[in-house]
């Protein structure tokens, strides 16, 4: 995160490149040019030393970004059977290992779990039900900031490169790079891949390289050549995309420019299959679309709002209202009981907090974890 002598607003409003997954976009030369040309951290150590034994049969992972450039991610473990939470367990499961500076995107497939850590350059690797480290991706260029991942298959996986513009495969089950990175637009974010496209945010870093070429666009990337097969315009500050379950359907998080102060963002339905707009719902400041059954679930500047996606006339509606001065910053959906969680940030200085949510009780519990959560999974 960024001084305490920035305003609230311009702390919503930091850029992706460090970590903050509401970016939003702060002005200013002299941030654009820390960006540029810093250098990365030397990404964690692997100790050979054996393990703390903590397995766990289902609960939660919560993946904490911490302070851009202190080296101070972490990850937190919620075990469902005791209730019990577990915070920073990277160390304790693994002795002298850190998780790395600045985690912007976690991903679970089976029972492995994926963190692109960004300013370290590597994507770590760890068992789910162990919480056991057993791998790391690296990238060896300075600008290959890892952002977001999505995966495909058992083989195949693809990991946003922020501040290279640019994407590159990779294999999940082994851990490698595969083929060289393709090139996209400026600050490719959300990632979202099927079996014959790869879908890429371009948000351009909001205001800071809106006038570039194909800033506020989605790349996508058919992935038999490796070529840019078409370019899906009108979604200015693009972070967020997600498919469905099916893969027919895109759904795209757009935050607009901050220099535009009346205009509002939105979520966008594309058909995935033949690349057509199909629907558009207009909301402030909407981030991390989630899907369940026939409904759309996303963070706003009101709470958490949702869209009836079989209505053809749906409208996004309040689910649960946020409070002013927190900052709520990830959002996941229980796969079997009905729970909507959210990681809130507060005021992205202190220790965050996870607040479970039902769809009829309202709040449910809460518990703390580390600095500024970004992303749940559950295993």
């Amino acid at each position: 995160m960024f001084s305490d002598t920035l305003s609230f607003k311009q702390q919503r409003s930091s850029l992706a490149f460090i970590g903050l997954s509401r970016h939003l976009l702060l002005l200013g030369t002299v941030l654009l040019s820390s960006i540029m040309l810093s250098c990365c951290e030397k990404p964690p150590t692997t100790s050979p030393t054996k393990p703390v034994a903590m397995p766990s049969v289902s609960g939660a992972y919560i993946l904490c970004e911490g302070l851009y450039r202190n080296d101070n991610a972490t990850l937190s473990r919620y075990d469902a059977a005791s209730v019990a939470v577990v915070n920073d367990i990277v160390p304790l499961l693994n002795p002298n290992l850190r998780l790395g500076d600045t985690a912007n995107n976690m991903v679970l497939r089976g029972d492995t779990l994926y963190i692109a850590v960004s300013v370290s350059r590597t994507i770590e690797i760890f068992r789910a039900s162990t919480g056991v480290w057993i791998g790391r991706i690296r990238f060896a260029g300075t600008r290959q900031e890892p952002r977001h991942i999505s995966i495909v298959n058992d083989s195949t996986a693809f990991v946003s490169l922020l501040n290279d513009d640019s994407i590159q495969e990779w294999n999940p089950k082994n851990f490698t790079l595969k083929g060289v990175p393709i090139l996209v637009g400026p600050s490719p974010e959300g990632i979202a891949a099927s079996e014959k496209y790869v879908f890429v945010a371009n948000s351009g870093f909001g205001d800071i390289r809106a006038q570039e070429a194909k800033a506020g666009t989605i790349s996508v990337i058919e992935r038999a050549s490796g070529r840019e097969f078409a370019l899906l315009g009108n979604v200015p500050n693009v972070r967020n995309l997600i498919l469905s379950t099916d893969k027919t359907r895109l759904y795209a998080a757009y935050t607009h420019l901050y220099s535009a102060k009346d205009s509002l963002g939105g979520i966008v339905e594309y058909d995935a299959v033949n690349l057509k707009e199909l629907r558009r719902w207009r909301t402030k400041e909407p981030f991390a679309p989630r899907l369940r059954n026939d409904s759309l679930l996303c963070l706003s500047a009101k709470g958490v709002e949702l869209v009836r996606l079989g209505e053809p006339s749906a409208q996004l509606q309040t689910l649960y209202s946020s409070n002013a001065s927190n900052i709520w910053y990830a959002l996941a959906l229980h796969p079997s009981n009905g729970e909507v969680w959210v990681g809130n940030a507060r005021n992205n200085q202190v220790a965050g907090e996870v607040l479970i949510f039902h769809v009829q009780n309202k709040n449910l519990r809460r518990f703390e974890v580390g600095l500024n959560p970004n992303t749940i999974v559950f295993y």
